[in-house]
């Protein structure tokens, strides 16, 4: 496995979780990435507060810290979980090219009214019922009631409530 500083990070051994540990590499290869990375000038996610704690601070205190096994280079796939991601993206890609089939909806669109001034009823309660099925909804500030159903509707019923 080829190790890379980018997306890596420093964490105290002391507070490593067990998946974090099975993502941390061995010291020599620590030791190597990230003294690479302080001649480079690459930033750490971690050095930081590996820095804070020293009493000198010097890139072979760092390095020492490391070699102690006090502070652990830990791999970018710890951040992702414990995912199968190779299965994971070929069935988002397979989805992409082939996705199911949808069921096409047509918006309907309804204006409630008062019948005798003709003012919108704006944000009422009311029971939509399509093909037998019943949902309460709202209207919205224009008194307009937004239904989305499918193309073969047969029957659409609405009661106000509280009129």
């Amino acid at each position: 496995m080829e190790w890379r500083v980018a997306g890596m990070r420093l964490v105290r051994a002391l507070y490593l979780s067990t998946w974090e540990r099975r993502h941390a590499c061995s010291s020599e290869q620590a030791l190597d990435h990230v003294r690479q990375a302080l001649h480079d000038r690459q930033p750490i996610e971690g050095l930081d507060e590996l820095r804070a704690g020293l009493l000198i601070d010097i890139d072979s205190e760092v390095l020492e810290q490391l070699e102690r096994g006090e502070w652990c280079l830990i791999s970018a796939e710890a951040e992702f979980g414990d995912w199968t991601a190779p299965l994971f993206n070929q069935r988002v890609l397979q989805l992409m090219k082939n996705p199911p089939e949808q069921t096409s909806r047509a918006p309907r669109v309804f204006r409630l009214v008062e019948s005798v001034t003709g003012e919108p009823m704006a944000q009422r309660r009311y029971m939509a019922t399509v093909n037998g099925e019943a949902t309460e909804r709202r209207t919205d500030v224009q008194g307009i009631a937004h239904l989305f159903v499918e193309a073969d509707v047969s029957q659409i019923s609405m009661d106000v409530i509280g009129v």
